[in-house]
């Protein structure tokens, strides 16, 4: 679905130009057990992997961290992208070697309204319980994480307030 606003585009402004940034192509190239995924390997050959996300922000870090701190761009670093959506990589000498993010951008670490990694057991648990597909997919990219602990939030401000009398 990422590529139909370039189809669009492209049937109704034919000689306009388009410039695609993808947000995975940081981590591409990294090693082979960063990119697997522990399932059948039947199920992987149809595209399943660890692709992971935020890569324009880590290719940034990447290019400025030799000018910052020359001593670390030429080794072993861990970058943290944190926000509303977040994600750690591990960076060695400017290239991805591993990421928290996987085939979706809901994987890894706990974020403003995405789940982060999850038990799978509970996604099965919620299908068998009558839960579809569709409100499933609300939960876990759009009202869990921070939001969906709290109660209704991911704001930080909003939540550092209240901790004294909300843990």
């Amino acid at each position: 679905f990422n590529l139909d606003a370039i189809e669009a585009v492209s049937e109704r402004l034919p000689d306009v130009p388009q410039v695609a940034c993808f947000d995975t192509s940081f981590h591409r190239g990294q090693p082979a057990v960063a990119e697997i995924v522990p399932l059948p390997r039947e199920l992987c050959r149809g595209g399943v992997q660890r692709y992971g996300f935020h890569g324009l922000s880590y290719e940034y870090i990447a290019s400025v961290l030799p000018a910052v701190a020359p001593e670390l761009a030429r080794g072993r670093v861990i970058v943290a992208h944190l926000g509303s959506g977040a994600s750690v990589t591990a960076v060695h000498q400017g290239r991805s070697v591993d990421t928290t993010m996987g085939l979706t951008p809901a994987g890894g670490i706990l974020m403003g309204t995405r789940t982060g990694d999850l038990d799978p057991g509970v996604l099965l648990f919620e299908l068998r319980r009558g839960l579809s597909v569709e409100e499933l997919e609300r939960a876990v990219f759009h009202a869990s994480g921070l939001e969906g602990l709290s109660g209704g939030t991911h704001d930080m401000r909003a939540l550092l307030s209240r901790r004294a009398t909300d843990p």
